[in-house]
């Protein structure tokens, strides 16, 4: 994503800041219960968190709100997440996270790597991208998107770029956990049917359909760099 597109979403009604913080309040909470999930701690008060593509930096004051220590990044920070290193020391970072960040990159591979780099060993990335299985009709409508996965070529990525314990599941916001593990869970994830009722009869468990997948994966004890193939 380009410095002026990104700034012209930022002057657009979708980054009103109090809505963007509640939203991202219920990101936060996602991403905790996909650790917990994973059987690694929680998002707790304490640990390390970089945000990567932070846009406004809502997530960064959610994170630190509640204790962690947070900062983010972003092209209007100068960074290219093509080729650039992370202004971060190795190891240093608890959790790393990308919303709607990977597609926007030709190639992830220097990213990867810097990840990798600056988790601590056990550390967690977190990435929230399109499921082109489901989004395709409508993926380019975004000009700035220029590469999309499927939850088995995201799979594919974080397992070949090195790290272990990957989990790619439907992008499903505040929902209980066996929605992660069903059988059909991305076709189920797709087919919710109210998706922004407010009505307090329908359980939450029904409303927020996605077609986007969330993905975690862990930094082992000895990383290895993820390299173009031949």
């Amino acid at each position: 994503m380009t410095h002026t597109y990104l700034n012209a979403l930022l002057k657009s009604e979708k980054y009103d800041a109090a809505r963007q913080i509640m939203l991202k309040e219920r990101v936060f909470v996602t991403f905790d219960a996909l650790r917990r999930h994973a059987g690694l701690a929680g998002l707790n008060a304490g640990q390390s968190l970089l945000d990567l593509g932070t846009a406004d930096g809502a997530l960064v004051k959610v994170a630190q709100s509640r204790g962690l220590y947070a900062v983010g990044l972003d092209v209007t920070d100068g960074i290219n997440f093509e080729t650039d290193r992370l202004p971060h020391d190795d190891d240093t970072f608890d959790t790393v996270t990308g919303v709607s960040l990977i597609e926007h990159l030709r190639s992830p591979n220097v990213m990867l790597n810097e990840i990798m780099r600056v988790l601590k060993p056990g550390g967690a990335a977190i990435f929230v991208t399109p499921n082109w299985r489901f989004s395709y009709r409508i993926f380019f409508n975004d000009p700035t998107h220029v590469h999309p996965y499927t939850d088995a070529s995201m799979r594919f990525l974080l397992t070949g770029a090195g790290f272990d314990r990957v989990t790619v599941v439907p992008w499903l916001v505040c929902k209980p956990a066996w929605m992660w593990t069903i059988p059909l869970a991305f076709e189920l994830a797709r087919v919710i049917p109210f998706r922004w009722s407010q009505n307090p009869m329908i359980p939450e468990f029904l409303k927020g359909q996605s077609k986007s997948i969330l993905a975690m994966a862990v930094k082992p004890e000895a990383a290895k760099n993820f390299e173009e193939p031949a």
